[in-house]
């Protein structure tokens, strides 16, 4: 298969170093994905957070996601991916992305290399409600733009789980899980945001729905049979940082997420879009 090629735009300024290390990372990615791999993508470097935020608002209002509130989805600020022009799209934050470790930021970039190889169509930015989840919505008390924010939060924790169990036959592992590990931090904003929606039904919903995302992108990871790959030491800390993720919510709330992430994880298939779908029922648990 031909060199994958990767165009690298920037917003703001980013150092030059930063530009090669990322390219230089992606083109070792398609190289090992073979002809799992796109003929072309590209990346846009953004400097800040508050430019990240910006533009990902205006990105969901030109594709008509009127819900333009980022929530508790850190990992969409620090890399995330799109289709500009039928052209799959990596897009990064470097004022978030520098604060990471090296083999964490490796791991960055092969998460999304990995959503380029999988799911680098315009078939994955569309997923349709199943019509038994608005029938429980109804009952449960959500209105349909929570229902669509939801479905939004699930289908890019599908994809991420889909991405790790990817990413591992292809021997990245290491990398995987120090990201997980640095990731898995609760903020000061979540604990604070997470007492004043406690007793709101919809913003609590879509607050857990949000947990979701960090907590099955590590399951194929803690599911690895201790190796030299993948020591106890590094399981223990995973599923330490796991629970301290969740700690400050009450521990009915903390058993009912770690179940319904099994559950979804034990659940998926081959099929991205059935996967989506049986996500969001087991979801609605959380409601």
């Amino acid at each position: 298969m031909s060199k994958t090629e990767v165009n690298v735009s920037t917003q703001g300024r980013i150092p030059g170093g930063t530009q090669r290390e990322i390219t230089s990372i992606l083109y070792e990615c398609f190289h090992r994905f073979g002809s799992l791999s796109p003929y072309k993508i590209d990346v846009l470097l953004i400097d800040t957070q508050e430019a990240m935020r910006l533009f990902l608002r205006d990105e969901k209002l030109r594709m008509g996601i009127l819900n333009t509130e980022q929530g508790n989805d850190v990992q969409s600020l620090i890399c995330t991916h799109d289709i500009i022009h039928n052209n799959p799209r990596i897009i990064v934050c470097y004022e978030l992305y520098k604060e990471f470790s090296k083999l964490a930021r490796f791991g960055i970039l092969r998460h999304e290399a990995a959503h380029m190889a999988l799911h680098g169509s315009l078939e994955f930015r569309i997923f349709r409600i199943p019509e038994e989840c608005r029938h429980t919505a109804t009952i449960k008390g959500l209105d349909m733009p929570t229902l669509d924010t939801a479905l939004n939060y699930l289908a890019a924790a599908v994809m991420d789980i889909e991405a790790t169990k990817f990413l591992i036959k292809h021997e990245y592992i290491d990398c995987q899980a120090q990201f997980a590990l640095e990731l898995l931090e609760p903020s000061d904003k979540d604990k604070e945001t997470w007492k004043g929606i406690k007793l709101n039904r919809p913003a609590k919903f879509l607050f857990l729905t949000a947990l979701l995302r960090p907590i099955l992108f590590v399951q194929p990871i803690l599911d690895l049979p201790r190796s030299k790959k993948f020591s106890a030491e590094r399981q223990i800390m995973l599923n330490g940082k796991i629970e301290r993720f969740v700690e400050y919510l009450e521990n009915t709330e903390q058993n009912k997420l770690v179940q319904v992430a099994n559950i979804i994880a034990d659940s998926l298939t081959e099929d991205t879009h059935n996967n989506v779908d049986s996500t969001l029922i087991h979801a609605l648990a959380l409601a």
